[in-house]
């Protein structure tokens, strides 16, 4: 598995940590880039992908990775096949929240909570 979620990765940070997850960067997965073929290897090593999960990884326990979609029934569609891709490459679904509402019509943003 490519993103394996240890519990040791998501215990409690210091407070440092805490403020400066606080301030995480918003990643942006657009729809040009995923429309193209997609494997388990190419959507790990799509940027956004990759440091929002790395971002999960070591946020405080209790967060979340957010994915917020377009809406309509193509942004779900995708938004449910990026959550399945997640799911395959070992991350729990429980850490995942889809969310419709993303601020332009061909992207989705990704940001820890």
């Amino acid at each position: 598995m490519l993103f394996a979620l240890s519990s040791m990765a998501l215990e409690t940070k210091s407070t440092a940590t805490f403020l400066t997850q606080a301030k995480q960067e918003l990643r942006i997965l657009s729809a040009e880039l995923w429309a193209r073929p997609r494997s388990g290897a190419s959507v790990a090593a799509m940027a956004a992908v990759r440091e929002s999960v790395q971002d999960l990884l070591s946020a405080p326990a209790g967060s979340i990775l957010v994915i917020r979609y377009p809406g309509g029934e193509e942004g779900s569609l995708w938004a449910e096949e990026l959550h399945v891709w997640l799911i395959s490459l070992g991350v729990d679904a429980e850490l995942m929240d889809l969310r419709p509402g993303s601020s332009e019509p061909d992207q989705i943003e990704l940001y820890i909570e």
